[in-house]
């Protein structure tokens, strides 16, 4: 049992490097380069077929995220009972896993918002007039739903590491 565990922790860590680095990759070099002078005709296309490809990879890596990070409560011998009871959430432990699991949720929910409404909003009024009140709208909210759940993305990890090694 303890070598699934292992392998859970590992999942868990593939995981999050996966989403969080993808997230990184978009932000610090699709997006640069695709601001190029060069690019501005393709921008749109080109971020929207990479968004969409990326969607599927970050969903999968959400998904695979929290199937671990139950599986290792479950292991570290907390279940419904505790959640139900509210022990779950006691100590420093239960705190630190509240505050993770607020923040996962968040995260959860604004990429939903980001990948299935305000992306394709964004992407359909840019292609059609990217000049427009509409398009630059979107393409605001898009780019700070993006930034905001990337910064989430890393309070998650920092939450993740104080469970195993306690408040620095």
């Amino acid at each position: 049992m303890h070598g699934l565990y292992i392998f859970s922790v590992w999942v868990h860590i593939v995981s999050a490097a996966v989403w969080i680095g993808g997230m990184v990759f978009i932000i610090l070099v699709v997006i640069p380069v695709l601001r190029g002078s060069e690019y501005r005709e393709i921008y749109t296309g080109v971020l929207h077929r990479i968004g969409v490809r990326f969607r599927l990879l970050g969903w999968v890596s959400l998904l695979m995220l929290t199937v671990s990070g139950v599986f290792n409560l479950l292991y570290r011998g907390y279940g419904i009972s505790d959640l139900q009871s509210g022990r779950l959430f006691q100590g420093e432990f239960g705190k630190i896993l509240l505050h993770k699991l607020v923040l996962v949720a968040s995260a959860l929910v604004i990429s939903a918002v980001h990948d299935f409404w305000v992306g394709p909003k964004a992407t359909g009024f840019s292609l059609r007039d990217p000049s427009s009140r509409e398009s630059l709208r979107f393409r605001r909210m898009a780019s700070w739903l993006g930034r905001i759940n990337f910064v989430i993305a890393l309070l998650i990890v920092a939450l993740g590491v104080m469970l195993v090694r306690g408040y620095p």
